[in-house]
């Protein structure tokens, strides 16, 4: 995998620096915040090499990459303009104020504000597990100095979680982040946590102070920075220029701490209470069921990378009582299933590169990091991904029946088994326990409910010279492919685009159009018609799949420009007419209007021969010949 040529191909695709206004990483995939997410060129971005797959969703733009991602990242945050204002206001996008646009909103800031901290967390907790195994097997005791070091190092990270995501809300927002920390040690000020601890009620200029503790707070600073983003703009306006440097943040630091301390952190202590004491209502009346529907639809959420909203609920919990009994648990049943879908599929299937590609991914989903075995084998088979629920499903009823805990925010795995590590011995065992039937009922659903297998094995008369047969075959099965517009033939691998050059999508050729007007190439069906109807996607009576794509990045035109005659599940005939598009306007828009036309089921076949190029073509020529 070339990382340098896939981040510069992933940049080109979604707009460049012109349409990036933020980027980060998990452990599998590529998140950005686009401004115009509709410009992302997602078919040709899935169509990449190395790249699983591509989605909006929670207000992001992800990018799944799998293990590798860490390296496409670097190359790619090389290719983004520092200088690039965000708050560019020829390029702002009008705010999308229905349920939906909200919700992608929430869901957006959760996973910018709790993805960076991730790996201070999940170290913490993991050293935490680990100290209190040593306790457990005599190999360290709580009174010796080093046990009582150890316990600070993986303490420090949680009572200072206020000051970690002081910073990251920073960034999220758009304001200072060291004022923002400064902000986060006012909550957790010794001096201040006596005094609230006393016995006496506090007061600031006669407004009461209650008497809170922010030590491993969560969603206090998050209200508190999201304050100060507005205040620090206001300080802004109203600074001289020559103090701006200290007065700004004065201004900032004297409203915002003490509004803070008086009604946000409380308010942010109770909603994080609350929800914690929500999640616990609800598990202590239907538990089970609430552990085995997450545990069902786990991989669904985890697909469209929702599976980070769910970060509030899980740091509430682990701050008090210390512990998560639903969404962790669920994502280990899962990540089992999925992992052990994979090796059944391994075992099964009868394609060398495929077996390799799932036992690959089965690795992978045991030890936490499921989206190679979900993109990569689950919703390509699709009948696997119900038989990973189904594991999942029992697994979670047994966690939900055991009230299995989790004392860690780290991914479910093999090597994250520590996480369930507590005074209790038996909960260690009841995750064990999950683990073993999350695995033995995937593996016994994938071998029931079965697959379609793609492979198709060579025969051993395909080896022996048998020409005249050979001939016969390849005749019958021969398609023409007649031009579909007007124009001259152009080598697709000079078409200025490399998801085409490269024929990543397929192999082809492109045609450089003389007439606004593109027919059918053949008898058949059209299966798909781009909501911005710069492209179209065909199914011979024969089999062939057939893309026409009008121009290069004519996607940003939103569909201006075009007439579409057709639609999705149309029966057409040759030379019908499918698409009428302005061929002027759009070249003076600044659009190279030639026109990419790919056999994307180009795998299926021996041989597609293209038309000879720099030759005058249109709808009663043969353009692609597929045998």
């Amino acid at each position: 995998m070339n990382y340098k040529e896939i981040a510069q191909a992933i940049f080109n695709k979604v707009g460049g620096n012109d349409n990036i206004n933020s980027v980060i990483h998990c452990s599998t995939r590529l998140r950005m915040t686009l401004r115009k997410p509709e410009l992302a060129q997602t078919d040709e971005i899935k169509a990449l090499d190395g790249i699983m797959g591509a989605v909006n969703s929670g207000g992001q733009y992800q990018v799944i990459i799998g293990n590798d991602v860490g390296y496409v990242y670097n190359e790619l945050v090389k290719l983004l303009d520092p200088n690039k204002s965000s708050s560019d206001e020829a390029e702002k996008v009008k705010a999308d104020r229905s349920l939906k646009g909200l919700f992608n909103s929430f869901a957006s800031m959760i996973a910018g504000i709790f993805q960076p901290i991730i790996p201070a967390i999940a170290a913490s907790g993991m050293l935490k597990a680990l100290l209190l195994l040593c306790t457990v097997t005599g190999i360290m005791s709580k009174e010796s100095q080093t046990y009582m070091i150890l316990s600070v190092i993986s303490d420090a990270a949680f009572y200072f979680l206020p000051m970690l995501l002081a910073f990251s809300s920073a960034q999220k927002f758009k304001t200072n982040p060291f004022v923002s920390v400064l902000l986060g040690g006012v909550l957790l000020h010794p001096n201040l946590i006596s005094l609230l601890g006393g016995e006496k009620a506090v007061t600031f200029a006669g407004l009461p102070v209650a008497s809170v503790q922010y030590a491993t707070s969560v969603i206090p600073i998050i209200l508190t920075i999201w304050l100060m983003s507005y205040i620090e703009k206001f300080a802004d306006k109203i600074s001289p220029g020559p103090v701006k440097i200290f007065l700004k943040p004065l201004i900032v630091i004297l409203i915002v701490a003490p509004v803070s301390l008086i009604a946000l952190g409380p308010l942010g202590t109770y909603l994080g209470l609350g929800m914690s004491n929500g999640v616990f209502w609800i598990q202590e009346r239907i538990g089970w069921l609430t552990v085995v529907l997450m545990s069902i639809v786990m991989p669904l959420i985890v697909m469209f990378g929702m599976h980070k909203v769910f970060y509030p609920i899980i740091f509430a919990s682990l701050a008090s009582p210390g512990y998560e009994t639903l969404v962790l648990v669920a994502m280990l049943a899962s990540n089992m299933a999925q992992g052990a879908g994979a090796f059944a599929v391994s075992l099964k299937t009868k394609d060398p590169k495929f077996k390799q590609i799932a036992l690959s991914a089965g690795i992978s989903g045991v030890f936490g990091i499921t989206e190679p075995a979900l993109y990569g084998v689950h919703l390509r088979l699709k009948k696997t991904l119900f038989a990973c629920m189904i594991g999942a499903g029992v697994a979670g009823l047994f966690a939900g029946l055991m009230n299995l805990k989790a004392y860690a925010a780290v991914g479910p795995g093999f090597a994250s088994l520590p996480m369930f590590i507590s005074e209790d011995h038996s909960n260690l065992v009841y995750a064990l326990i999950t683990m073993a039937i999350s695995i033995i009922v995937t593996f016994i659903a994938v071998y029931v409910i079965g697959f379609t297998d793609t492979v198709i094995e060579p025969t051993k008369t395909e080896a022996r010279p048998e020409p005249a047969q050979t001939q016969s075959k390849s005749f019958k099965s021969k398609t023409v492919i007649f031009a579909p517009m007007e124009g001259t033939v152009i080598p697709l691998q000079q078409v200025n685009d490399e998801a085409f050059s490269q024929e990543a999508m397929g192999k082809g050729i492109a045609i450089q159009p003389s007439s606004g007007k593109v027919v059918a190439p053949f008898d058949g069906t059209v299966v798909n018609v781009f909501r911005t109807k710069h492209s179209i996607a065909l199914k011979s009576v024969e089999g062939v799949e057939l893309l026409i794509h009008i121009g290069l990045d004519t996607v940003k035109l939103k569909g201006q420009h075009f007439t579409v005659h057709v639609q999705e599940g149309d029966e057409i005939k040759h030379g019908q007419l499918l698409i009428e598009f302005e061929i002027e306007t759009i070249q003076r828009a600044g659009y190279d209007t030639i026109t990419p036309i790919i056999v994307t089921n180009t795998a299926d076949y021996l041989e597609i021969m293209g038309h000879e190029s720099s030759e005058k073509t249109g709808p009663e020529k043969p353009l692609i010949t597929v045998l």
